[in-house]
């Protein structure tokens, strides 16, 4: 158990605040682009991990998420112009999701933003520590 505020908690509530934390500092930062947080991370997952394409079975596996909720973010994205659908060239049946040029600049963008989003949530954890606390994430997902 840990103190918080003279409370003995688990590991749980903590991890749910952490978590809180960072989702609401990035819900502020990707707000100047009209995006939300799911969909900045689509466009960079589709950008970084796919480098530049990958399709929606593959995206919502990568991201652990519904096919159906991808879906639906993925419809909201094409709408909005941050990405669209190509048929594969290998795979008639296969459409193949590619960021848009307004994508990639927000994605570009974004990085810089995730930068500061960690420097903001972790600036204070010395070196060894962010190494330890990535290290105990990484067993825990």
């Amino acid at each position: 158990m840990f103190k918080v505020e003279s409370i003995d908690v688990g590991i749980t509530p903590l991890l749910y605040r952490a978590a809180h934390k960072c989702t609401m500092i990035h819900n502020e930062m990707v707000k100047e682009f009209s995006i939300s947080v799911q969909q900045a991370a689509i466009l960079a997952v589709i950008e970084f991990m796919g480098n530049g394409e990958m399709n929606q079975k593959r995206l919502s596996d990568e991201m652990s998420v519904k096919e159906s909720s991808v879906s639906s973010i993925v419809k909201t994205m094409i709408k909005n112009n941050f990405i669209y659908k190509e048929q594969s060239k290998t795979d008639a049946r296969n459409q193949i999701l590619k960021a848009t040029e307004k994508g990639k600049e927000v994605c570009e963008k974004l990085k810089s933003t995730a930068k500061r989003v960690e420097e903001e949530l972790y600036g204070h954890l010395s070196e060894t520590e962010r190494e330890e606390l990535i290290a105990i994430l990484k067993k825990l997902v």
